[in-house]
């Protein structure tokens, strides 16, 4: 998502993306320099997305936070993807289903169905 943008104009697209979610409660940026943003989704109290990204550096992180403890994530630092599995959130699948490049469209899908099925939403 961050290929050839400024952080205002990846601030202004992951907003745009997340007002199509509406599990999503509240979208809030936490950190935003001249190449890095970091925002918080709010689900539930108990429950958020973070978003980090990295111009500079090409590091994307998206991870889904319940009571203080990741329970799923997607990350690519320096341009390399791989996934933190619901199964073992702490693992790094680095799979060919794991290591592809997500957007945070599907990645909120995948969240989605993931706090469906823990009956969260």
């Amino acid at each position: 998502m961050s290929e050839g943008l400024d952080i205002n104009t990846l601030e202004k697209n992951v907003k745009r993306i997340v007002s199509k979610f509406p599990f999503i409660q509240k979208a809030q940026t936490l950190l935003k320099t001249t190449h890095t943003i970091k925002m918080r989704l709010d689900v539930t109290e108990e429950c958020f997305i973070q978003i980090y990204y990295n111009i500079q550096r090409d590091n994307t992180s998206y991870v889904v936070i319940l009571g203080g403890k990741r329970i799923y994530g997607r990350d690519c630092p320096r341009g390399n993807w791989h996934r933190h599995p619901e199964e073992n959130p702490e693992g790094h699948d680095s799979s060919l289903e794991g290591s592809r490049k997500v957007k945070l469209e599907e990645f909120l899908l995948e969240t989605q169905e993931i706090l469906l099925k823990k009956g969260i939403l």
